[in-house]
């Protein structure tokens, strides 16, 4: 499967768009920022609400269904959704230049296929995951305005570039990554993970608020280097104490 994957030729046109993409970059803002751009505010609310509305009626009522099954079957799922999703990882820590966790991933996507990652055979081995909005970000593309999808929820421009890419690579019958059977378990499984902060999420004073700044220190973290959260940690205590005096 992994030839496969390195075989394709989308592959390869999307990696040369992803350095075209970092070359028109060279000029735009640094991404160790997590202040979201938030102009589109009134139509993002609407669609928040719309998707609260999807929630309520339909993923909720899926998500009690699915917590009854037993933990082991929910784990399976969850390892699946997250092995099929690895290619991405391995393809954009070799556009960030991040040997090791290339390495890592790759060894480990690879031992997973032999149980077409249900079951995790090296459970004790770790790596970053990686997406092609946080290549953008490593190259220093501006994140843009932030943008509250139709059921995907709340991205920036730079991260939902990156997912269009991700979308086209995984175009055809034989990846695995977003095929018919995946996105559903993916769907479902990501519901239940997190059913507990979108619950936070719905009974806080301004749901959309709340949900904007998770978005943002989340995909902050997510995206960035040690060194660089480490930094603004010491930057954020900084202006603390400068409150202090």
């Amino acid at each position: 499967m992994f030839n496969r994957i390195l075989n394709n030729k989308n592959f390869f046109k999307l990696l040369l768009v992803q350095l075209f993409l970092i070359f028109l970059s060279s000029c735009a803002q640094n991404s160790a920022n997590k202040e979201i751009n938030d102009p589109l505010e009134s139509m993002n609310r609407s669609v928040f609400i719309f998707n609260q509305g999807l929630d309520k009626y339909i993923l909720r009522p899926i998500n009690t269904e699915y917590e009854k099954l037993p933990d082991n079957v929910k784990r399976s799922v969850s390892n699946h959704v997250t092995w099929a999703s690895t290619p991405i990882t391995i393809a954009n820590s070799a556009i960030q230049l991040e040997t090791e966790n290339f390495s890592t991933s790759s060894i480990k996507f690879l031992l997973n296929s032999l149980t077409l990652g249900f079951y995790d055979l090296d459970p004790e081995t770790k790596y970053k995951t990686r997406d092609f909005g946080s290549s953008l970000a490593k190259y220093n593309v501006s994140s843009g305005p932030y943008i509250v999808l139709p059921i995907l929820g709340p991205r920036t421009l730079r991260h939902l570039s990156g997912n269009i890419l991700e979308q086209s690579i995984s175009n055809g019958p034989k990846n695995y990554s977003y095929n018919s059977t995946t996105l559903p378990m993916s769907i479902l499984s990501n519901r239940n993970r997190y059913s507990n902060v979108i619950e936070d999420i719905y009974n806080s004073q301004d749901p959309y608020l709340k949900a904007k700044i998770l978005y943002s220190e989340n995909r902050f973290n997510s995206i960035s280097s040690k060194k660089i959260i480490e930094k603004e940690k010491q930057n954020e205590q900084e202006e603390f104490e400068k409150l202090l005096d």
